[in-house]
């Protein structure tokens, strides 16, 4: 069985609803890919409200900056270890052409 909390790959659950199809139960499927059974319920009730076994879309602030910018942030940073965040987020708005704040520069190059 998977961790608690992880989601099932695509593959897998278009398997699950495969053999839901072909007339199995619940409790045999779950023992023939080793999950539980309230796993295969779900994802098979998932699948007829919405007609798919996609996940659906998280919750959640996209990211401000894009890798390339990620790049050119971790770049300055690494030639020039005395150099704040203000001047690097001054260099970066010109290269990128968006505005980019000293918080998000502090932030980026923790998360590096």
């Amino acid at each position: 069985m998977p961790p608690h909390g992880k989601e099932l790959s695509e593959d897998l659950k278009k398997r699950i609803v495969a053999l839901h199809k072909d007339g199995l139960g619940y409790k045999k499927i779950a023992k023939t890919l080793k999950l539980s059974c309230s796993m295969v319920s779900k994802t098979i009730q998932l699948f007829r409200r919405t007609g798919s076994t996609q996940n659906r879309p998280r919750h959640g602030q996209p990211k401000k900056l894009s890798a390339r910018a990620q790049r050119h942030i971790q770049r300055l940073s690494l030639g020039n270890r005395r150099m704040s965040a203000a001047s690097i987020a001054a260099e970066v708005e010109v290269v990128v052409g968006q505005p980019v704040s000293a918080q998000t520069i502090h932030l980026t190059l923790h998360q590096i």
